[in-house]
């Protein structure tokens, strides 16, 4: 039997995960995502098309729902692909709000359609839904097993069983290939930790977009939170918080609830100005099967909800989110898109990035090149839609927010697994300098570590 690995997207970059794993003659791919963050990444999105013949692939396996893991199904789809798409049903849900979104983007600002929304629901019909921990029989040579990765809601962690079978059907040997997806942290508030109770890997491919640093610890973050709160508050400023829509929108509103009933700051109006966070939110009411236990037993096992303050209010007319983005009333606004390169968010910029009063606070990933990259760098002026305007409002970074772990976090993640079996890891999905640290600290832990490149191919004997 011959496996092999090879990567078209999330190699030496952090968007844009693609992996396929080549079983003989046929294919299994991980992902299909996008790339994000600059109008390269958009060129390139419309430009790719899938490298291996469509009537080749098995099937598909979403670890999750972020637009860079599932944003480019609709276009496979569209290509032709008829097979199965497998989540577990929280991505499902998530993936179908992302990539609806995607071609209403496309549709409206004219830069190049390579997918609509007829395609999107083409998409949907081929997903199939596992649970965690439910082995699913693929064919007689495979089996796939979904755990959860902590990340975002029904984020997954996957593992792959390949049989080779002799004579008589019996099984000659078997091995097990682990995809981390995006590996998420035992601090999350929402979901539960990522899981290590899995079958011991001969291989396992590891996300590493914080595989160069620490974070803050989420205590700390929450008490500097507050205090850039009131002192915001206190100038009569707004807080604007870009956000990813999924996940990292519902963690804030969490946060400022608990705040809010500590009576750590006050009760003042919220606006989550972004349909498709509304439209997440939604979805995270109906699956609370992925909440950990705090979360249950604190809010869902009450009837209440987590994802709600007396003070939230969601803004779906554009109309009303520019008379919020021209308002001097002191608020807290939580808009995406979480990189500042479009959507809503970029608006609530425009019109008070020049004031000492307010506040932005970056609390996920920023891209190389992106307008959220040079707000985090506190550069002086920022380009928002072609026009230049002054940073004067005060800018802060919450890294204690993110849904990745950090390299300690891997490591801790790593060594509570069962690797008496691992030959090797495998880094995908990082910047260069977050992989080579990553690659040199595991290393001295004792871990045999490869990263991936583009255009290379690495056989799994």
């Amino acid at each position: 039997m011959s496996i092999e690995l090879q990567s078209y997207g999330a190699v030496g970059e952090v968007t844009g995960s693609k992996h396929f794993l080549k079983i003989d003659n046929k294919y299994i791919l991980i992902d299909y995502g996008a790339w994000q963050g600059s109008q390269e990444d958009d060129a390139k999105n419309r430009e790719f098309s899938c490298p291996v013949p469509l009537d080749k692939i098995e099937t598909v396996i979403l670890t999750h729902a972020h637009f860079d893991h599932c944003g480019l199904l609709p276009k496979l789809v569209k290509a032709g692909y008829e097979g199965k798409i497998r989540s577990t049903p929280a991505t499902r849900d998530l993936a179908s709000i992302i990539m609806l979104d995607s071609a209403k983007i496309q549709q409206s600002e004219r830069t190049g359609v390579f997918y609509n929304e007829s395609d999107v629901v083409k998409t949907i019909n081929n997903f199939r839904c596992h649970f965690y921990h439910k082995v699913k029989h693929l064919d007689d040579k495979l089996n796939v097993t979904f755990y959860d990765a902590g990340h975002i809601l029904g984020s997954s962690i996957v593992d792959l069983e390949i049989k080779e079978k002799k004579l008589f059907g019996l099984i000659k040997k078997q091995k097990h290939i682990l995809f981390t997806g995006d590996l998420g942290r035992e601090c999350n508030p929402v979901t539960n930790s990522p899981e290590t109770d899995i079958p011991s890997p001969e291989y396992i491919v590891l996300e590493s977009t914080y595989g160069n640093r620490v974070h803050q610890s989420t205590g700390v973050a929450l008490k500097e939170f507050a205090n850039i709160i009131n002192r915001t508050i206190e100038r009569e400023g707004k807080v604007i918080i870009p956000s990813f829509a999924i996940e990292r929108a519902q963690e804030i509103i969490y946060h400022l609830k608990t705040l809010m009933a500590d009576e750590k700051i006050p009760r003042i109006p919220v606006y989550v100005d972004s349909p498709m966070a509304i439209n997440a939110t939604g979805v995270f009411n109906i699956h609370p099967e992925c909440f950990n236990r705090e979360i249950n037993d604190k809010f869902i096992s009450r009837g209440k909800n987590p994802f709600s303050v007396a003070s939230l209010h969601c803004v779906n007319d554009f109309k009303e989110s520019l008379q919020i983005a021209k308002s001097r009333k002191p608020c807290i606004i939580i808009s995406a898109s979480g990189m500042c390169e479009s959507g809503r968010i970029l608006t609530h910029l425009r019109y008070n990035v020049g004031s000492q009063r307010n506040t932005i606070i970056i609390v996920g990933y920023q891209g190389q090149h992106t307008l959220g990259h040079d707000i985090m760098e506190k550069n002086p002026y920022i380009n928002i839609r072609g026009e230049e305007y002054k940073l004067n409002a005060e800018v802060h970074t919450l890294s204690a927010f993110s849904s990745h772990a950090d390299y300690t976090e891997i490591y801790k993640w790593l060594s509570k697994l069962d690797t008496t079996k691992l030959k090797k890891i495998f880094l995908v999905h990082g910047n260069p300098e977050s992989q080579q640290f990553l690659k040199e600290f595991l290393v001295t832990k004792g871990f045999k570590v490869e990263i991936i490149e583009k255009d290379q191919s690495y056989k799994l004997d």
